[in-house]
């Protein structure tokens, strides 16, 4: 047997004549001549030195050794496609919307370096006011409920439940309402909930406390990091840094978290991650359902 590399080219001539039993029939399936098809074969029986197909007058039939050789062909064919498919992937792009806060969430260290290894560019989007472009022109989005929810490939993330949060050693000594006027009240002016409805909600009339407004969630977080007072955030967003320590939810018993029904992920049916591997997309709604 000859090491030549016309063995792979006559592969799909070989495989479809197995499967339709028929030089013609092959020949319709490859938008190839019948004499095309013929050659290829005979070229593959050539190098590979045996004859692959008895020839009969209803058609044909694999010999012994067609018979062994036609699982690899298949095998090798559905190996050399799905190459080929990475390669594509491998060169195009994702868009991913998301609020902040979100993408650490969204885009742990694991699953980043799965979606790099099948796409050469991601393009993430991070910002603090609601999602109001198409859904069809990004392949993932996380949004709240500004939208409607009936969309193929939209998933609700379960819901949200705000609480006042500080540093560690701030909210260890928050158990009262009267304990919160030691403390400046951090607002984030485009958060979905906020201390008001907090004080509304525990039928508390709202304090004349000092209170400070932004206009992000990353300016809130350095805020409460260098200590300046409490803020009140949704526990999915802040979930990795309570995790890890940086922040303390403050325990005051007896009284309600805000709880919303907000957000929501949106993975674009027509995305190559939607229709490439299903574990992706189970990973996306694992990192961020609660």
């Amino acid at each position: 047997m000859k090491n030549d590399p016309v063995v792979l080219s006559c592969l799909p001539a070989f495989v479809a004549v197995a499967d339709a039993q028929s030089f013609s029939g092959a020949a319709k399936e490859l938008h190839l001549s019948v004499s095309a098809v013929s050659q290829a074969i005979k070229k593959l029986e050539l190098r590979l030195g045996v004859k692959l197909f008895l020839r009969e007058t209803q058609g044909v039939s694999l010999t012994k050794p067609g018979q062994l050789f036609v699982d690899y062909a298949h095998k090798s064919l559905h190996t050399l496609n799905r190459g080929i498919e990475q390669l594509k992937e491998k060169g195009s792009k994702i868009r991913i919307f998301t609020p902040p806060g979100i993408s650490s969430l969204l885009l742990n260290q694991q699953l980043l370096e799965e979606l790099s290894y099948h796409f050469d560019n991601i393009e993430m989007v991070s910002d603090e006011k609601p999602f109001e472009g198409e859904l069809s022109d990004w392949d993932i989005v996380v949004y709240f409920h500004s939208l409607e929810h009936s969309q193929p490939g939209t998933h609700y993330l379960g819901d949200d439940l705000y609480y006042p949060f500080s540093l560690p050693d701030i909210a260890d000594r928050i158990t009262t309402i009267e304990d919160l006027s030691q403390y400046t009240l951090l607002y984030n002016q485009h958060g979905l909930a906020h201390w008001d409805e907090f004080f509304m909600i525990n039928q508390i009339a709202i304090p004349n406390h000092r209170k400070m407004y932004y206009s992000r969630a990353s300016q809130l977080f350095s805020a409460v990091e260098s200590g300046k007072g409490i803020a009140f955030e949704s526990s999915r967003i802040i979930s990795s840094k309570l995790a890890k320590g940086h922040f303390k939810l403050c325990q005051l018993t007896g009284f309600l978290p805000v709880m919303k029904k907000s957000m929501w992920l949106y993975i674009n049916p027509e995305t190559p991650i939607y229709q490439f591997k299903k574990e992706i997309k189970e990973e996306l709604l694992a990192g961020l359902s609660f």
